[in-house]
């Protein structure tokens, strides 16, 4: 409920099992003749008196800060290094001087596995968590244990991050790495730094098997034959999203609702009306009895808590006679959305309808 005639601030930070996390106090210098307390819930796990110099740190409750914990001396930051689920919880920080202050963290851990499995010439964002860089705010990338500022990328010397398939968000700073080649798989390493904390997060890119050469997967089919467009995605949990659209204008063909464990299709789009099946487990998405009109370049986004991986399909659908088909024209003015829950046992629009081809 807060602390009565003291000034307080909360705090809510989202970290990754792994990351290396501090909690700032706000202040450059430690006030003289002041004492820092740092608590977890109602225990004490640091803390500090200025007049002596020397910063204590606890075990606490059964020793899970062990060898984890280490108080800034002059700031009397707190970080937590390796942390785990097992630190989620109400943090709070009291600097006891003539101008009493009380801050408080509540402190999420989610144990999201860091490694990224992606294949040559797909696509990956990884992520930050940040909404949107504000004031002094900094967010700096790095590749492996090499100095190389990812963050400059038109300075770097390395040839890998003078591409132009390198990315970085102007407001969130999460860095894309576009049809990704296999030199540049490795471990990526941020760092945020606000007036509120420090986070160091890595993320290792593991690169295995070849999606395409250029970024793109081009598949054909003859008119009426079903197709498969194949993620070759393995991971997909029930809290990662799913979205599959069409065009350059990103037309929206199915995705799923994570919050209600839905499958929405675009079923009203008389170029899909029964013909679509997504599979969750997979990503996977099958059009059966195609037509020319479904021909168009297809990318999936697997949106993941700290990173995404994006692929794109170029689907050509010949006419019986072998004449080629033109990409698909102009877009349905009206969209209604077709629901299916995710635990239905039958697609309601496409089966029995014809056997799936995977292309490869």
């Amino acid at each position: 409920m807060g602390v009565f005639g003291v000034e307080a601030d909360e705090v809510s930070v989202s970290v990754m099992e792994g990351d290396y996390l501090t909690l700032n106090t706000d202040i450059t210098e430690v006030p003289k003749d002041s004492k820092i307390i740092w608590k977890f819930g109602d225990e004490i796990i640091a803390r500090m008196n200025e007049a002596d110099g020397h910063p204590s740190t606890y075990d606490g409750p059964g020793a899970i800060f062990k060898d984890r914990l280490k108080l800034d001396r002059q700031t009397g930051s707190l970080t937590i290094t390796n942390i785990r689920t097992e630190h989620i919880g109400h943090y709070s920080v009291d600097i006891k001087d003539t101008d009493a202050k009380l801050k408080t963290f509540q402190v999420t851990v989610h144990d999201d596995v860091q490694s990224v499995s992606v294949m040559e010439g797909d696509s990956v964002t990884l992520h930050t968590g940040v909404t949107e860089v504000k004031g002094d705010d900094q967010i700096l990338w790095k590749f492996e244990d090499q100095v190389i500022r990812i963050d400059r990328l038109n300075s770097a010397a390395d040839s890998r991050w003078s591409r132009p398939n390198i990315h970085l968000n102007d407001q969130t700073r999460e860095l894309t790495i576009r049809n990704i080649r296999r030199d540049q798989s490795g471990d990526y390493k941020v760092e945020i730094n606000t007036s509120s904390m420090i986070l160091h997060r890595k993320l290792r890119i593991n690169i295995s098997g070849v999606f395409s050469f250029d970024g793109v997967k081009k598949m054909s089919v003859r008119d009426g034959d079903p197709v498969t467009l194949q993620t070759r995605i393995t991971d997909i949990t029930a809290d990662d999203g799913i979205q599959w659209t069409l065009g350059p204008q990103h037309t929206s063909v199915v995705k799923t609702d994570r919050e209600n464990r839905r499958i929405i299709y675009n079923e009203h789009d008389v170029r899909f009306t029964d013909r679509l099946h997504l599979n969750i487990q997979t990503g996977d998405l099958t059009i059966s009895n195609t037509k020319t009109e479904v021909s168009g370049l297809y990318q999936i986004k697997i949106i993941k808590r700290t990173y995404t991986i994006q692929k794109s399909f170029s689907v050509t659908v010949s006419a019986q006679s072998g004449a080629a088909s033109g990409i698909c024209g102009a877009g349905v003015g009206l969209v209604v959305w077709a629901v299916t829950v995710f635990f239905a046992t039958r697609s309601i629009s496409n089966q029995g309808k014809g056997v799936s081809v995977n292309v490869k």
